[in-house]
């Protein structure tokens, strides 16, 4: 029933997601980043007059599109931005449904700040990684300058000139900034109360098509420790402990959806936003349409949890989302260990025990 319901959204949008790349050029320079040396290059008019063809051309049943900026740092090509806009305005068969943008958040002036106002952009994710020690650490400037002091207040700038943008600010856990998190959740709500702001984590992934086992767990969290993490942020608070009791989890992907592309700014499509760059893993593009179904149904259908043997055969299957399909397209085209688990039995025992002291 699970593997038919999330099959079924992943055939039948009613939208066109496009994530759109504008440049994939970047003024920072990330230590986990998993873009590395890209060209710097933008969008040019000829191809973002593809970029228009291409969705009139997939207008046939769909309702409207969802626009995702991306990048690189989509801000570094504001401009190029704007000439999107317009075209998509004057020539597009769809309307606009949602618009998003992840963003460093360095870049933001006022200008932009009103203009994304008016374009009615819905949500901006900004990463702010730790207190200002930490995270000029790992949101450093290419020019190794620090960042945290400027972000926070071109944040607070947006959520004055962008009242009806919901702005996400993120934390990626990992290692070394685990342990200051509940400090910087509270100073940061406490900031923005009241704001259309929302302070959230996520957890530090190198899902890279070529990032060595070794890499990965000298970053990332193995299952036992995020769990650990998300027991103690509900018993600090931060979390609502009712949150941890197990949900059915169906939800879909850029990667999972049929309806849903990265566009690089050479126009070259492509099925996971990790995957920009590289010109092996790419599905086609703007002027020629999918040309490699071959990436395409590795996704959509061999690399999801209702193809790992594993996932099959493990009792949390119904409450996990399965993990990056990445992790697992790397272990069929390389050969490279992945471990995508979120949840293991100490964990859902942890969990419910937190659970029932709401009950």
């Amino acid at each position: 029933m699970l593997r038919y319901r999330k099959q079924l959204q992943s055939y039948t949008s009613k939208t066109l997601g496009m994530v759109v790349c504008p440049t994939l050029s970047c003024n920072f320079a990330c230590p986990y980043c998993y873009e590395h040396n890209l060209p710097k290059s933008v969008m040019k008019p000829q191809t973002q007059q593809q970029m228009v063809d291409f969705i009139n051309s997939h207008s046939f049943g769909k309702e409207n599109i969802t626009l995702n900026w991306h990048g690189g740092e989509p801000l570094v090509a504001f401009k190029t931005m704007q000439q999107i806009y317009s075209i998509l305005e004057k020539q597009s068969k769809l309307p606009i449904g949602h618009s998003s943008m992840v963003s460093n958040g360095y870049l933001l002036t006022e200008e932009i700040c009103k203009y994304l106002e008016e374009k009615k952009l819905d949500y901006i994710q900004i990463t702010i990684d730790g207190n200002k020690n930490t995270h000029d650490k790992t949101r450093v400037l290419k020019n190794g300058g620090s960042s945290f002091n400027r972000i926070i207040e071109n944040i607070d700038m947006a959520t004055e000139l962008m009242p009806n943008c919901r702005i996400g600010v993120r934390t990626n856990i990992g290692r070394d900034n685990m342990d200051e998190y509940v400090d910087l959740y509270r100073q940061l709500t406490r900031r923005w109360k009241g704001k259309n702001c929302t302070v959230y984590h996520a957890y530090v992934l190198d899902n890279g098509i070529n990032t060595c086992k070794e890499k990965r767990c000298a970053l990332e969290l193995t299952t036992k420790e995020k769990n650990n993490f998300e027991v103690m942020l509900a018993k600090s608070g931060i979390r609502d402990k009712r949150s941890l009791f197990p949900k059915i989890d169906s939800g879909t992907y850029t990667c999972m959806d049929c309806d849903a592309f990265v566009t690089a700014p050479d126009g070259t499509l492509y099925k996971c936003w990790a995957d920009v760059g590289i010109k092996e893993r790419a599905i086609g593009s703007l002027a020629s349409g999918v040309t490699n179904n071959k990436i395409v149904s590795q996704f959509m259908v061999g690399t999801d949890k209702f193809a790992d043997t594993r996932c099959l055969n493990c009792g949390f299957l119904p409450i996990c989302d399965g993990g990056c399909n990445l992790y697992r397209v790397g272990k069929i085209e390389k050969g490279i260990p992945y471990d995508v688990c979120n949840l293991d039995e100490q964990g859902l025992i942890h969990y419910l025990e937190t659970y029932l002291e709401t009950v």
